[in-house]
């Protein structure tokens, strides 16, 4: 996450890119301080990738400054661009007070590997090819649960350790996310010490945990709460058989997978981030359990600890025929129904009653 904008500026060509919107954010506007410039002078200008050319930008960029050391334009948007229709020779003739910078937002729901992900890397490759700087700002737990709690001290309150690693399981590891959660919380906090219920109240928590809190509940036994759960899940707009398809049983499968790599690590006597060959031989490419979040490990080895692979393996069976029946491969009243009795079957096999 560290970015030296003063060494930046120097390049003349600068390539942001990241699933942290507050720190690429931060960055820009490090750059724009740095430039002796700020918001809405005569010499930064804004340009969108989907919504310009590159000769615009250029043209922009390569005119002399007017009140300013440095003329500055900014591409939002920039996994939108083409990196193919830039001039390369014009890209490296910029002269010395010429600064244009790229901002290139990836969103981490999203499959990189569509045209956006592969024309980022192409755009990378031509921003380092000409001399510029790139500034990579990806969601870290480890290094977001330190910033965040630095933005609590900031505000005269405090967190303890658990409650910040809820927090940040919450917000799915990011950053930019658990900042603007926070506000809301701060704002909630009476006491000095942020409480885990405050957290649980006020946070809007990320599909994925509400998905793993399901999973958790009927591994505790608890059908009322993977209920409501579920319907947290299924509450956005849309047909639930779209939801179910693309997030829900998705979301399940790999869960599941996952408590079967931890179970296989609690019988081994080893933790995923260390497992040795034999255990990771194991493990499928993805979702690998090894390369995965601090705090995603560790929900699912004290998960795992209540359960058997054999359970486990029951429960996937469960989800596949539920995943069959909505489409008309097994017998379905509604999907309505098979999902809600998804959950009552994932209850009685996931029960620790059977551990």
């Amino acid at each position: 996450m560290s970015f030296n904008a003063s060494k930046a500026i120097s390049s003349k060509v600068v390539f942001l890119t990241g699933s942290e919107p507050v720190l690429l954010r931060v960055a820009l506007d490090d750059l724009i301080g740095e430039a002796g410039l700020q918001k809405d002078d005569y010499d930064l200008e804004e340009f969108f990738g989907d919504g310009s050319s590159p000769s615009e930008w250029l043209a922009s960029v390569g005119t002399f400054p007017f009140l300013a050391p440095k003329r500055m334009v900014v591409v939002r948007n920039a996994q939108k661009v083409k990196p193919d229709e830039i001039n390369i020779a014009s890209l490296s003739a910029l002269p010395d007070t010429a600064l244009l910078v790229f901002v290139c937002s990836i969103d981490p729901n999203e499959d990189q590997r569509q045209a956006g992900g592969s024309k980022k890397v192409s755009l990378e490759k031509l921003v380092t090819s000409v001399g510029g700087t790139v500034g990579k700002f990806d969601a870290d737990p480890k290094k977001s649960s330190e910033l965040i709690r630095n933005e609590i001290l900031k505000k005269g309150k405090k967190i303890q350790p658990r409650t910040l690693e809820m927090l940040v399981e919450m917000t799915g590891g990011s950053y930019s996310y658990a900042m603007e959660e926070l506000e809301k919380v701060l704002l909630y906090s009476d006491d000095e010490m942020i409480s885990e219920h405050t957290i649980k109240t006020v946070v809007v928590a990320s599909r994925e945990w509400n998905i793993w809190r399901m999973i958790d509940s009927l591994v505790a036994g608890n059908v009322q709460e993977s209920l409501k759960q579920l319907q947290i899940v299924l509450g956005s707009k849309g047909k639930i058989e779209d939801i179910a398809f693309s997030q829900l049983f998705p979301l399940i499968s790999r869960q599941l997978k996952f408590l079967f790599q931890g179970r296989i690590c609690i019988e081994n006597g080893c933790r995923p981030e260390n497992a040795p060959p034999n255990v990771r031989a194991m493990f499928p490419a993805k979702p690998n359990l090894g390369t995965e979040r601090p705090f995603v490990q560790g929900a699912v080895m004290r998960s795992a600890q209540n359960l058997t692979l054999t359970q486990i393996v029951e429960a996937m069976e469960e989800v596949a025929k539920a995943d069959s029946a909505i489409k008309g491969l097994g017998t379905s009243f509604s999907s309505m129904d098979t999902i809600e009795r998804l959950v009552f079957e994932l209850s009685n096999t996931l029960s620790p009653k059977r551990a």
